[in-house]
């Protein structure tokens, strides 16, 4: 534990932490409802051919080794890049995940406000708890 601020490199993402799963299921749509028939239709496609190279095979280019691979064997994060230069790095997960209040959604007013709320607390503008009965500050 440093008693020194730090520089915080924050990386927000509903991910890391899971979704609260019984107050997003409440929130879904009832499945168990009778469906109506809908009339049928016909979807017509039409059917094309690729064309073929106008180019004549001893005008293509012949590669012995691929430039580029699909993948790489060596994986070194942004996050980890500032940890080793005295960065704290937090991973931080929203609204509706795990145990907290709120539904999961994608960028909207909650979400970012959450996240405010973060940055926020980082930086000693706003103080946070481990629940909503504040027995518990986190410093």
């Amino acid at each position: 534990k440093s008693t020194e601020k730090l520089p915080v490199v924050m990386t927000a993402s509903p991910y890391h932490l899971g979704i609260n799963d019984k107050a997003n299921d409440l929130a879904l749509h009832d499945m168990n409802v009778e469906l109506e028939e809908k009339t049928s239709h016909e979807i017509h496609v039409e059917q094309k051919l690729p064309q073929k190279l106008s180019a004549k095979a001893k005008e293509l280019p012949i590669v012995d080794k691929a430039p580029y691979r699909f993948t790489h064997g060596w994986t070194y994060s942004l996050n980890d890049y500032f940890l080793t230069r005295g960065f704290a790095s937090i991973y931080v997960a929203g609204v509706g995940t795990r145990s907290s209040d709120g539904f999961q959604t994608s960028g909207d007013y909650q979400q970012i406000y959450s996240m405010t709320a973060v940055i926020d607390w980082l930086n000693g503008r706003a103080r946070a708890y481990t629940s909503r009965k504040k027995t518990h500050e986190i410093k």
